[in-house]
């Protein structure tokens, strides 16, 4: 407990300022994690105690934090010139705490009756400062503002994004879109590590233990938050060489005769369907040829080889499409383009280092 007379205001300020420098060092990253977190603790303790357990101690009793801010939310409205409160006073008090006007007036009772003395004379027409009440107030303005800055330098060293970060990619998005700025995440963000699961497996964010992750079309469990990352078309695709020997397909029912790389589900071994739009609706082709993948990378190999047709993501070939070594064809079929997403379990209090790094794939992903 702490006597009102006693409370140093100069003291309390110059560890908020320590501490405010403290932080500012842990985020240029000249303080590393080990560094700051003792030091943390340390002012962490001693400003909790003061934003969160205050209590002033005067010849008539004891009085907590929130009350001093009820006092102080009424206040505002104190008229300097009238000396008096006019009656939004205790409607504005109430909207700043979130309490109903019964429950301000019944605080303002309680303290009252704490202190042993009126802070407010009521009538029906205002409400005024006695004189005791105005100079109670003009003691613990600096109370208030000392908790108020110990509180928003603790809130900014809290939201600080630390700890692990657990994501699931899909296998080709992963691999070329989101692990290349995963360096620049952490070079943003380097009190932040990374565990990655790269898979086309569908995963269980809450069961398995993921934080975050990245997912093809539209979100099935409702219990999770998406935000469209990118959208991703297919194009279906062959190399020069194959073209001069097997002929351009100029039709879907051409396919047939062409040879078909197929890419495989990795949970039933059974070909993906490859997908187009044909007069406005929707077509399924099964393909079928002389090779099958489970891994779209050793897919878009062979297609780079020249061993066939391949419908491979945009994202994977369009370094290869600029070149001039693989050449799209009907591309008047191709269906719309699928919307990424990053997904996250919904929450009251999202995690720092979830949301840093969902609003950085979302700014990094055009």
């Amino acid at each position: 407990m702490y006597h009102y007379d006693e409370y140093d205001h100069a003291l309390v300020r110059e560890r908020v300022a320590q501490f405010r420098d403290q932080v500012q060092r842990r985020i240029s990253g000249e303080l590393s994690e080990e560094e700051f977190l003792p030091l943390r603790l340390q002012n962490g303790l001693y400003l909790q105690k003061h934003a969160y357990m205050l209590r002033v101690a005067i010849p008539y009793g004891t009085l907590s934090a929130r009350q001093l801010r009820t006092l102080a939310a009424i206040a505002r409205d104190y008229d300097r010139d009238y000396g008096h409160f006019t009656t939004r006073s205790f409607v504005r008090a109430a909207e700043a705490l979130g309490i109903t006007q019964a429950g301000v007036s019944n605080a303002i009772k309680r303290l009252e009756t704490q202190l042993a003395t009126a802070l407010l004379v009521r009538t029906t027409r205002s409400v005024n400062l006695t004189v005791d009440g105005e100079a109670f107030f003009h003691r613990c303005r600096q109370v208030i503002a000392d908790l108020n800055d110990a509180r928003l330098v603790l809130c900014r060293a809290q939201r600080q994004p630390t700890g692990t970060l657990r994501v699931s990619l899909p296998v080709s998005f992963g691999r070329n879109r989101v692990v290349p700025l995963l360096g620049a995440f952490q070079a943003r963000y380097p009190q932040v590590d990374l565990a990655i699961a790269i898979t086309d497996r569908y995963v269980n964010l809450v069961d398995e233990g993921m934080d975050v992750a990245v997912r093809f079309g539209p979100l099935e469990d409702s219990s999770l938050i998406a935000r469209p990352l990118a959208r991703v078309r297919r194009r279906l695709v062959g190399t020069p060489a194959y073209f001069a020997k097997h002929g351009v397909p100029e039709s879907l029912d051409e396919l047939a005769r062409h040879n078909c790389l197929a890419l495989t589900y990795h949970e039933t071994g059974r070909a993906r369907s490859w997908v187009f739009q044909e007069a406005g609706e929707s077509r399924s082709f099964r393909p079928k040829g002389s090779m099958t993948f489970n891994d779209g990378f050793a897919l878009h190999a062979a297609a780079l080889a020249g061993f066939g047709l391949g419908q491979i993501h945009d994202y994977h070939v369009a370094a290869e499409i600029a070149a001039g070594l693989l050449l799209p064809v009907l591309e008047e079929f191709q269906p719309e383009a699928d919307v990424m997403s990053i997904v996250y379990p919904q929450s009251r209090h999202l995690s720092p280092r979830v949301r840093a790094f969902v609003d950085f794939m979302v700014e990094a992903l055009p």
